[in-house]
């Protein structure tokens, strides 16, 4: 692309961080003076995981990048995740928000993170540079007296817990959830640290409920907010925000649900991010009570083909070869040969005749098990050398659970 004179395009110095901060809080709309980040200083991102423009000096575009390690179909795996994403308005339709991402994207192939993952204010701009939708954001919005699930009741006890005592049950049982799941991010001590100990004002306390089984063993947990309508009336006058609802078993998920049911005073409660695959919609006498919404969810862009596809355990054994089109990382274009026993696989370069002929937004998409071949096929997005490679393609990309992810960022 051609430089506007006087542009630079470079990471942010650690004396540079207030700046940075100003101009994310202003593109996001953030009121002035308003806390955005904890002072615990391990979680601001360092000046290396920023990229930024500046003109004449003066920084106007800004970009970041979170470490993380996170669950595809099971495996862990390197990502970065994209945060703080902007440009000041009298700056942009100048192409630095797109220089500033394909640096991004280029820095994570270097890291070995073969995929970047946000969440996106505006999903338009990163389907231009090779984002695809992987994971669906749904919630909850359902009356307590509507709550009743079908089948046997749970067999254990779910109690409110101490922040102290919860913890490190909380820390192993969503080790335990997150193992075999898909786009589930790891969560290591700072992040944890920020949900049991948020020192951003507008953040309040959770209560947090643990179910243990009939043996007494922990089988999950959840977090919630209740607060009183404001407003009297005769009947329930409460509401509750459940942000964080983690069972290990069928068991665990009753005991969990009953305890919400449980709550009398309640009005409605609210619950944020749930799976895809939530068992609820299975579980409940009148599912339709759920009033259930949803949204796009995590955008996952790949960095590194090659490594990306083989990092993942796959659903089925077989060998497609796969033509990318990108035409914003062109180390990424060509012709792959995949190789793949189930749990394991093998990618090379080829100039074998593809099977498939894939945009890389819809390798992503693939990849995470957001979408099948065969969908993408009905939908025009990618192309068949004929029938029997879509029907190979959906078997060997297919995950054991539904792409989903918990944490914001």
């Amino acid at each position: 692309m051609t430089k506007t004179a006087g542009v630079e395009f470079r990471n942010a110095h650690e004396d540079e961080l207030d700046d940075y901060l100003r101009v994310v809080k202003y593109v996001f709309a953030v009121p002035p003076g308003t806390q955005v980040e904890p002072t615990d200083q391990s979680w601001r991102l360092r000046p290396e995981a920023t990229m930024c423009a500046f003109v004449d000096g003066q920084l106007v575009s800004t970009y970041g990048a979170h470490d993380f390690t996170v669950r595809l179909n099971g495996a862990p795996v390197p990502m970065a995740g994209v945060t703080n994403v902007g440009t000041l308005p009298g700056y942009r339709r100048r192409g630095f928000i797109r220089e500033i991402v394909t640096r991004g994207l280029s820095d994570a192939r270097d890291r070995g993170q073969s995929c970047t993952i946000l969440w996106a204010s505006y999903a338009a701009i990163y389907q231009r540079f090779g984002y695809g939708l992987a994971s669906m954001w749904i919630d909850y919005h359902w009356d307590p007296r509507y709550g009743r699930l079908l089948g046997r009741p749970a067999t254990g006890q779910a109690d409110v817990a101490t922040f102290e005592d919860a913890r490190p049950i909380a820390e192993r049982l969503l080790q335990d959830y997150v193992a075999p799941r898909n786009l589930m991010i790891e969560r290591d001590q700072v992040r944890w640290n920020r949900i049991f100990e948020p020192d951003v004002p507008d953040w309040k306390p959770h209560q947090v409920v643990i179910y243990r089984d009939a043996a007494g063993e922990p089988r999950g947990y959840l977090m919630f907010r209740n607060r009183e309508d404001e407003d009297f009336h005769p009947g329930p006058n409460q509401f509750m925000t459940v942000n964080s609802f983690v069972a290990t078993d069928v068991d665990a998920f009753r005991g969990l649900w009953d305890f919400l049911a449980a709550h009398d005073l309640v009005r409605e409660i609210a619950m944020e991010r749930v799976p895809e695959d939530d068992l609820a919609l299975l579980l409940l006498e009148e599912p339709r009570a759920l009033r259930r919404r949803t949204g796009d969810g995590l955008w996952m862009r790949i960095a590194d083909v090659d490594l990306a596809l083989s990092q993942r355990p796959y659903g089925a054994e077989g060998t497609l070869t796969i033509a990318v089109e990108d035409a914003v990382c062109d180390w990424n274009a060509g012709t792959v040969r995949l190789e793949t026993d189930g749990p394991t696989a093998q990618v090379t370069r080829t100039s074998e005749a593809p099977d498939l002929t894939v945009p890389v937004a819809r390798l992503a998409q693939l990849l995470s098990g957001f979408a099948s071949a065969s969908e993408l096929a009905r939908a025009g997005l990618i192309e068949a050398e004929r029938p029997e490679s879509l029907e190979l393609a959906d078997r060997i990309f297919a995950t054991a659970y539904r792409p989903y992810c918990q944490d914001g960022f």
